[in-house]
């Protein structure tokens, strides 16, 4: 963002930009090694890729039930947006 897209009267520093959250960061919201590896398995190798993903396809992965898939999509969308 160069510095005249930033509001006048705000401090350049306030703003950060970050990429796509790797799925593995979901172990630190209590998502188990071996949910993660499934969900890397099946294509989804973002957090916003599993957050954006409908409950009824994660539950088609192997070892992933519905109260699994709820925790899951409770945290990857409190990873993108937090409370």
């Amino acid at each position: 963002m160069s510095q005249s897209q930033i509001p006048e009267g705000e401090d350049p520093t306030e703003y950060q930009f970050t990429g796509p959250l790797l799925v593995n960061k979901l172990q630190e919201a209590g998502i188990h090694a071996n949910d993660v590896k499934k969900l890397a398995e099946a294509g989804l190798n973002t957090v916003e890729a599993v957050a954006f993903t409908p409950k009824k396809v994660l539950v088609t992965i192997k070892g992933i039930s519905d109260q699994k898939a709820d925790k899951i999509l409770a945290e990857g969308l409190f990873f993108i947006f937090p409370v």
